[in-house]
């Protein structure tokens, strides 16, 4: 079960590649007058001994990253600034790697953040975590981990029917040691990459369990990371959630769709939680909003001085066809799921219910480049139905459900050289309500077995039983609770587009 300390540091990283595709990109130029006095000033930051070919291979790759952000990022990039901006981080950076390559990849990284939070170089090693992330499938054993108070790396829980799982290994176990590396004050991501490797590969965990101390040694296997998950609510409500877009979102999706109208006769409703969904697959998203719509733009993408990139037009509705909707959304919803759920708003085919979104509203496209490695480039923003954009905006619920016990992280718009926002969505929520005011029991039947997560959480000694409001909030609109007065009024204007 993932508990609330790590779920900022999961979200951190999801979100840093949500809305990505994958392209290729030309060559290089010719080093300009500007890019060679870079070329000549990093030199003295390398380490003595690097040879002609190292330089030469460096120099490349830092002329074609110029050359492709120049070409493809959504603003106009000043030369003679990331030139300037480049040989200023010269005296910054922190990287054990003082090869020619290390220094510039250190460097077009640090420059890249500085013109937006998600731009960013990329090494080959990175470019194929990239891939298993999009995936939904990682080779590795098979568990979530955390930090503890004592930066330990902690098991929050082994996924089951996986290598670790049937290793024995258990939740708050700490791995001292990974093929007998000290773990202990390492970061969350240099123990996933010690853990990750090819199929069949094995690994060896020091493990500490109490007092005892013990090697588990495991093969790594093919690791399959469910997205959706789903559930019947009090007999007549279908309830799916998507944790994030990838390549086997749609066909979970459509699975569990197809499993709940087969078990709801007549449906009272339709609820789809996007809550914490940190984006992923810009056409995940766009295909699975399509399964609830017969027509009508999903997305589309708008790029340097607002030129028109692309669009995705919705031709399906397949499932649930004029039930009515309710789709969650919370603070750390973002990218896809912004856009999925103004999409499903904006047609006319649901009303939003929860918190204001997080408001990622940019498109990155991952570049490779010939000279190794690649860039992860911001390259345009994605508009709603509506024309508007999301960036930096979120998407407002409806009705606003207000929690308490709500987490408070940053938003888009609090990070650093965050891009500044455009045509806001001027709508406003027609209602807002505390979450205890709607909060009821509800009875649900899980649908397969990794449907845990957000239907019902365990608690620890005499802690009350977990109420999941929000939901319950979402259920009372399709009956008689304190959300029932909003539905005459919302339904009229969502079948009108308004």
């Amino acid at each position: 079960m993932l508990r609330k300390g790590i779920l900022p540091i999961l979200f951190a990283v999801l979100i840093s590649f949500a809305g990505t595709r994958l392209v290729a990109c030309a060559g290089p130029a010719w080093p300009s007058d500007e890019e060679r006095r870079f070329l000549d000033a990093y030199r003295d930051s390398v380490t003595a001994g690097a040879t002609d070919d190292q330089f030469a291979h460096a120099d490349k790759l830092y002329v074609e990253a110029l050359q492709v952000l120049s070409e493809n990022y959504v603003e106009t990039i000043d030369r003679a600034s990331f030139v300037e901006s480049s040989i200023a981080a010269l005296g910054e950076i922190e990287t054990e790697d003082k090869t020619p390559t290390g220094i510039v990849g250190a460097v077009l990284d640090d420059s890249l953040h500085n013109l937006d939070p998600h731009s960013a170089y990329m090494t080959d090693d990175m470019f194929r975590r990239l891939q298993e992330s999009t995936e939904g499938s990682f080779a590795g054993v098979g568990i979530v981990i955390a930090l503890d108070d004592e930066k330990r790396i902690r098991i929050v829980s082994p996924i089951d029917d996986t290598p670790a799982a049937r290793a024995g290994l258990r939740p708050d176990d700490r791995i001292t040691h990974i093929d007998g590396y000290q773990m202990t004050g390492e970061p969350i991501s240099e123990a996933v990459r010690r853990m990750r490797g090819r199929v069949g590969d094995p690994v060896t965990l020091t493990i500490q369990r109490v007092e005892e101390s013990f090697d588990v040694t495991v093969k790594r296997a093919r690791i399959e990371v469910p997205s959706v998950s789903a559930g019947v609510i009090d007999q007549d409500i279908g309830y799916i959630r998507v944790s994030r877009f990838d390549a086997t979102t749609l066909d979970q999706t459509q699975e569990y769709l197809s499993e709940l109208e087969s078990r709801i006769s007549k449906p009272r409703g339709i609820i789809v939680d996007l809550r914490r969904n940190p984006g992923g697959l810009l056409d995940s998203a766009a295909d699975i909003a399509d399964q609830f719509l017969t027509d009508g733009l999903i997305v589309a993408t708008e790029g340097r001085g607002e030129r028109k990139m692309r669009s995705y037009e919705a031709d399906r509705a397949d499932y649930f066809d004029k039930v009515p909707m309710a789709i969650l959304l919370d603070r750390g919803s973002a990218s896809g799921a912004e856009l999925m759920a103004a999409a499903l708003r904006e047609n006319g085919r649901g009303v939003i219910i929860g918190e204001r979104s997080f408001g990622k509203g940019s498109m990155q496209r991952i570049m490779p480049l010939t000279s190794g490695g690649g860039l992860k480039v911001t390259t345009g923003y994605y508009t709603t139905p509506e024309n508007h954009i999301v960036q930096g905006n979120g998407v407002i619920p409806d009705i606003e459900v207000i929690r308490a016990d709500a987490e408070e992280f940053e938003r888009e718009v609090d990070l650093d050289h965050a891009l500044p926002s455009r045509r806001r969505d001027p709508r406003q929520a027609l209602a807002k309500l505390d979450a205890k005011s709607c909060e009821q029991d509800i009875e649900i039947e899980r649908l397969g077995k990794n449907n845990r997560e957000n239907l019902e959480q365990e608690t620890e000694g005499d802690e009350p039983p977990y109420r999941d409001s929000v939901l319950e909030c979402a259920v009372g609109y399709f009956d008689d609770g304190p959300l029932a007065m909003y539905r005459n009024q919302v339904e009229p204007l969502l079948r009108a587009g308004l």
